[in-house]
């Protein structure tokens, strides 16, 4: 069984390469590697609202990866193409952690509104551009944000168009419901990559029923996040509450459309039960245990996620 978690910000928390291999916090290659085979989406991240401080920042953390790469490439190795992630597929006993390195937020392509620097970056290596975090950007309007485009800007909607181009997955966690509307007119399959079902959770970073549909119906797939503000109402969330986003996203529009995006180090608390990326396996013993079938609880675990990456990269 291969996992894959869709999203995760322990290069925004790390200050160093070689801490991506072993640390305190929720995620690091050695304790991945106890699920067995895993690909993890690493996601470049800050916070701040200053666009130019974000895009500094994330480049750096770019480089961060990059430098772990070439430190450790037997314990890592960053998925740039389509043949890289078959290679991920076919790894003998001595297994590694296959990385995507995603920007979360457009605010890593800067002020230019060129499309040039999409390009370059897709040459460091970014294959996942979430289109934004909680603030409006020159791409598009955040669920967070102030509406100041109503969903894409023109920018937004070339910036779309050459993503799929090139092969970089368009991530629509965090966008606003307009801005859904015109990434899904733009064509070609999406992924909200940590974000729930908002009938369970009625919280603005969930997704609508015809939200969930769509995305299925364009071969797109979502991961579960693991957030308990996200999960219920409580706040206090526990495995079975990720398994009833799992049941309700795939009754509501096919088991092929739900994956992991945990958001490991990017939330401040974790489900009873979870304490780090060490116990993903839990999630998939309790489906089995549910009579879910090994089919099914395999593409959970990754199979769906693998096979919408395999539709986007070149």
């Amino acid at each position: 069984m291969i996992f894959f978690d869709a999203h995760c910000d322990i290069l925004y928390t790390i200050d160093t390469p070689e801490k991506l291999f072993s640390n305190h916090h929720h995620w690091d290659a050695k304790r991945a590697l106890q699920n067995g085979p895993f690909i993890q989406v690493f996601s470049l991240f800050e916070g701040s609202g200053n666009p130019e401080q974000t895009k500094h920042a994330m480049e750096s953390q770019l480089q961060k990866a990059v430098k772990a790469e070439k430190m450790r490439p037997e314990m890592l190795k960053l998925i740039r193409t389509r043949a890289d992630l078959e290679e991920s597929l076919n790894q003998g006993p001595k297994t590694r952690v296959y990385g995507l390195i995603e920007a979360e937020g457009a605010e890593i392509l800067g002020g230019s509104r060129s499309l040039s620097e999409l390009d370059r970056l897709y040459e460091m290596g970014l294959r996942v551009l979430t289109l934004s975090w909680n603030y409006d950007n020159d791409v598009c309007d955040s669920v967070a944000g102030n509406n100041i485009h109503n969903g894409l800007s023109e920018f937004g909607r070339q910036v779309v168009k050459r993503a799929k181009e090139l092969g970089v997955v368009i991530d629509v966690s965090h966008a606003s419901d307009k801005t859904f509307e015109d990434a899904v007119c733009c064509g070609g399959p999406i992924t909200a990559s940590h974000s729930n079902a908002r009938a369970l959770c009625g919280h603005r970073r969930n997704l609508t029923d015809e939200q969930i549909k769509t995305i299925a119906d364009l071969g797109g797939v979502i991961g579960i996040n693991f957030c308990p503000d996200f999960l219920n109402h409580s706040g206090n969330a526990d495995i079975l509450d990720i398994i009833r986003h799992i049941e309700y996203i795939s009754a509501l529009a096919g088991m092929g459309c739900v994956g992991f995006g945990a958001d490991l180090d990017g939330i401040d608390s974790l489900p009873a039960g979870i304490s780090g990326v060490q116990d993903l396996g839990k999630i998939i013993e309790k489906l089995l245990q549910l009579n879910y079938s090994e089919e099914d609880v395999k593409n959970i675990a990754g199979g769906n996620f693998i096979r919408f990456m395999d539709q986007v990269l070149k």
